[in-house]
């Protein structure tokens, strides 16, 4: 059986969504990977088609301030795909312990707990 892969996006794959993917590294119960709408020079991998289409369950950073879930679904066909809003803003560094227990908060009331 298969592991579920989580998507964390955000906006240019610097802190929010890596450290979120950061949480699952080596997980025995997900399979999680992160990308940005952008690119940026210090930014990782930019969402594709074929990364909405690897995944079971997509999260997004922000609605509010950066319009994620609206910037995601204007830019990909995302075949009946839930979008979660995480209500995460852009003012946290990657791995740093308030964005990594925020993160956590938010992903257990979703019914994704993080070990």
């Amino acid at each position: 059986m298969s592991k579920p892969k989580l998507l964390f996006i955000c906006t240019a794959n610097i802190n929010r969504s890596r450290t979120a993917e950061d949480l699952f590294n080596g997980s025995d119960e997900y399979e999680a990977k992160s990308a940005g709408l952008i690119e940026h020079d210090y930014g990782g991998q930019v969402v594709t088609q074929e990364l909405v289409d690897w995944a079971d369950r997509i999260f997004v950073m922000d609605e509010i301030n950066d319009q994620h879930r609206t910037r995601l679904t204007r830019m990909f066909e995302m075949r009946g795909k839930e979008v979660n809003v995480l209500g995460i803003p852009d003012r946290y560094d990657r791995g740093e312990m308030a964005l990594v227990i925020l993160l956590k908060s938010k992903l257990a009331v979703l019914n994704i707990p993080v070990s």
